[in-house]
């Protein structure tokens, strides 16, 4: 013979325990905050392109951070100054 099946108990609700709780949101939080450094990114990159601005400097803050995000600077296009030891003189 089978055991009875026992009722759920009336007015008890399931616990979940704290520590999941606050790891759930700190996942959460921390997935937005990816997704939203991602999202700043490819806007600033895709503004960056279609103002061929790589050769002069940033067209705003975000870009700015973003080029120090991704480690890209100002492209210099301009020839390198070569300084001569023995002379002391610049020349270009």
């Amino acid at each position: 013979m089978r055991p009875a099946a026992i009722p759920p108990a009336e007015g008890q609700e399931a616990v979940v325990d704290p520590m999941v709780e606050v790891m759930a949101i700190g996942l959460s939080l921390v997935t937005g905050l990816v997704i939203g450094i991602i999202a700043i990114v490819a806007m600033a990159v895709r503004r960056e392109d279609r103002q061929y601005s790589l050769t002069r400097q940033a067209p705003g803050a975000v870009a700015r951070g973003v080029r120090r995000l991704t480690g890209v600077g100002l492209r210099d296009v301009t020839p390198i100054v070569v300084r001569v030891p023995t002379a002391g003189r610049v020349t270009r």
